[in-house]
């Protein structure tokens, strides 16, 4: 919100209409009680600051807000803590892989193809959206978020196909914990080394 409202003043429609616009709601949550919540927040840390109220014919009245010179460089800073520092990303189907064991392998497939069908669907919607906005004079920086989101999908597009393919081939093996050669491995050492104790105890 800061970075936005450094661009320009702005009133909290106004800041949701241009986080639509520039679809930065496929990365950030968006609502309008969060953006008051934030609003709030951000006035009481002296990061932004009113610049106008006013009322346009019959509608509720719309404060203007504008970034502070403290908000600025807080920005600055925060930037750049995010651009050169990589955090944690908290992705509901890396949960989803997390339990995946307890779908039969199948189904499992099955699924990981509807997944690839649909990031299909959304390469192209992607595209097609970049597309027409450098078509309108839009330049490569200006949508190099949207740019990296799409090489984060072609990326787990292909993860997930090599994955059905492993799983398919059975190269992957359906089972938590230890892998078959493992578990073997493991039961040939406890008996060896019971072996060896009971012959120990003997002498």
């Amino acid at each position: 919100m800061l970075g936005l409202l450094k661009e320009r003043p702005m009133h909290p429609y106004e800041i949701q209409q241009v986080m639509r616009q520039r679809r930065l709601d496929r990365s950030f949550k968006l609502n309008f009680g969060s953006l008051y919540h934030a609003i709030e927040a951000l006035l009481g840390a002296g990061h932004i600051e009113t610049v106008e109220t006013a009322r346009d014919g019959r509608r509720p009245e719309r404060t203007v807000y504008s970034a502070t010179a403290a908000g600025s460089e807080a920005f600055r800073t925060h930037l750049a803590r995010v651009v050169a520092e990589p955090g944690p990303e908290f992705s509901t189907f890396e949960a989803g892989l997390s339990f995946i064991s307890y779908l039969e392998s199948d189904v499992a497939v099955s699924l990981l193809k509807q997944r690839i069908e649909r990031i299909d669907s959304d390469l192209a919607e992607g595209d097609a959206v970049q597309a027409t906005l450098m078509s309108r004079g839009l330049s490569r920086l200006s949508l190099i978020e949207h740019e990296h989101s799409q090489a984060l999908r072609r990326a787990e597009k292909e993860w997930v196909r090599a994955l059905v393919a492993d799983v398919q081939s059975g190269k992957l093996e359906w089972r938590v914990g230890f892998s078959e050669q493992a578990q073997l491995q493991r039961t040939q050492s406890q008996k060896g080394s019971i072996a060896e104790s009971s012959m120990q105890k003997a002498q």
